[in-house]
């Protein structure tokens, strides 16, 4: 479809489907999508032509095939947005009819790959409520359509207003609607940018190490025990001092590779808040566009691990209620880095408070302390017990040293644990090695669990888990060794607030 044309409008009610009305866009995926669909298919057969898995006829022929499903699958894929709500139908034998009601929708993230860029297309995949994957997938629309269907899907419907639903776009607008065209997202308020600095910054304090494993995998599916062989007789045929040197590269490579990995994944990586959404953009390659409504954001966590925290910087990762997606810790980052000041301040835009700012939170009491130092103390007594046992009595002093290990630990836990409410939100805060201080709006719990065990009961501490609509792998933010008596009046103000 032609980028020309009239200027673009905002999709009024009026033109947005009632009960029993058709949908005002609606059709299959843009044709671009068969070569999509066949490049992802055919690339692991490449891959085995390559290293001589596969003969060439063998190969040719089951690419035929995987052109042709997928040509048959793009004319079997339609979808639509009627007064059901989001309606995806597809399927070569078996016909599957999925449909994701508006209200459940969490979030919408436009994706721009490479692949995408090579046709002019952009995909959606569309998030909801309790899904252990992304619902919603729509490989390949045109940039326009794909605003149109954006701005629909997260569209919510005005009080006392009947319509249930808003329009979302597929491959081809109907005729006439040309008039209500959706207008580009305005830019909103930046609340967060990183600089390429920063982001040299965040691979040289975080790194992605999960990359440079992910490439030794790959090698070893590839050229199995040839690269083991090869590895192993390095020594013997390259000499020690060589193979140690070869060694030392492979590691800075594998740390270089993790770096640029860091900032090719986050690159231009902008914050913005448009109203009630948050827009999250990112992306060297593969460009991404997230478009999160804020009511939808269950908790934020502020993190900053034993390198950042001396350098005063940190991380922001939000939870998002029952988001799925195979790329979680991209989907889930606020902000890649940045100065700790500055990421409690996005915090506080996130959820409208200067409560944040310079905010004092409560210790936990020192009974904390006293049962951290004394699981430390049986830590050392079962190492040196250990030593006496293998090495001889002659070695439990050194057993007894660990102890300047552990009790300092343990000390520091405690430290790092703290509380405190806030314009209605809980914040948490735990973690010596990785600070995490987690807010959470009281409107998010779902339900609060107060948890209490032996150790615990006999210095009167208790454990408060805030629960909340989380995403698949995130965790409920926890409030350790809290007081008893203090955990038990939050649980009753939380508990009023589910009720409520």
């Amino acid at each position: 479809m032609s980028e020309s044309g009239p200027p673009e409008a905002a999709i009024s009610d009026d033109a947005l489907p009632r009960a029993g009305e058709r949908a005002v866009l609606g059709g299959r995926l843009h044709p671009s999508v068969i070569a999509l669909w066949s490049v992802r298919g055919g690339s692991v057969l490449v891959a085995l032509w390559l290293v001589g898995s596969l003969e060439r006829l063998v190969g040719v022929a089951l690419l035929g095939v995987i052109v042709g499903s997928s040509l048959l699958r793009w004319r079997r894929f339609t979808w639509r947005i009627d007064a059901e709500g989001l309606v995806i139908e597809q399927g070569l034998f078996e016909r599957t009819r999925r449909v994701i009601p508006i209200e459940r929708i969490q979030a919408v993230q436009t994706v721009r790959k490479v692949s995408h860029r090579a046709f002019g297309v952009v995909g959606l995949r569309i998030e909801a409520i309790g899904g252990r994957e992304t619902e919603g997938q729509l490989d390949a629309l045109t940039p326009r359509v794909a605003r149109q269907a954006q701005h629909a899907l997260l569209r919510r419907p005005q009080p006392g207003s009947d319509v249930s639903t808003a329009a979302a776009g597929a491959g081809e607008v109907r005729p006439g609607f040309h008039e209500q065209l959706v207008a580009d997202a305005p830019p909103g308020t930046v609340l967060a940018r990183c600089t390429p600095r920063m982001l040299l910054l965040a691979g040289l304090t975080g790194g992605r190490v999960g990359v440079a494993a992910a490439a030794i995998g790959l090698a070893q599916q590839v050229f199995g025990e040839r690269l083991t062989d090869a590895v192993l007789s390095a020594p013997e045929r390259l000499g020690l001092a060589t193979a140690l040197a070869l060694a030392v590269a492979g590691v800075l490579a594998a740390f270089a590779l993790s770096v640029v990995a860091t900032a090719v994944a986050y690159w231009d990586f902008t914050v913005r808040r448009d109203g009630l959404l948050l827009r999250l953009q990112r992306g060297l390659l593969d460009e991404r566009r997230d478009t999160v409504p804020v009511a939808r954001v269950q908790s934020v966590t502020v993190e900053q691990n034993i390198l950042r925290r001396p350098l005063g910087l940190a991380s922001v990762k939000m939870v998002v209620a029952g988001r799925a997606g195979d790329d979680g810790d991209l989907t889930s980052t606020l902000l890649p880095i940045g100065h700790r000041a500055d990421a409690l301040r996005l915090v506080g835009d996130i959820f409208d408070t200067t409560a944040l700012d310079g905010a004092q939170l409560a210790s936990m009491p020192r009974a904390a302390r006293a049962r951290r130092v004394a699981r430390a103390v049986a830590v050392t007594a079962v190492i040196t017990a250990v030593v006496a046992a293998t090495a001889g009595l002659q070695w439990v002093p050194f057993g007894l040293a660990s102890a300047a290990v552990t009790v300092p630990i343990a000390v520091a836990s405690y430290r790092a644990l703290g509380w405190a409410v806030r314009d209605d939100l809980v914040v948490a805060r735990s973690g010596w090695l990785v600070r995490r201080i987690s807010v959470t709006p009281v409107a998010a719990t779902q339900s609060a669990r107060l948890s209490s065990s032996p150790f615990q009961r006999r210095r009167d501490l208790a454990t408060l888990r805030v629960e909340i609509a989380r995403a698949r792998g995130a965790r409920d933010p926890r409030l350790l060794d809290i007081a008893a008596a203090d955990g038990a009046r939050l649980q009753h103000r939380l508990a009023d607030a589910v009720s409520d």
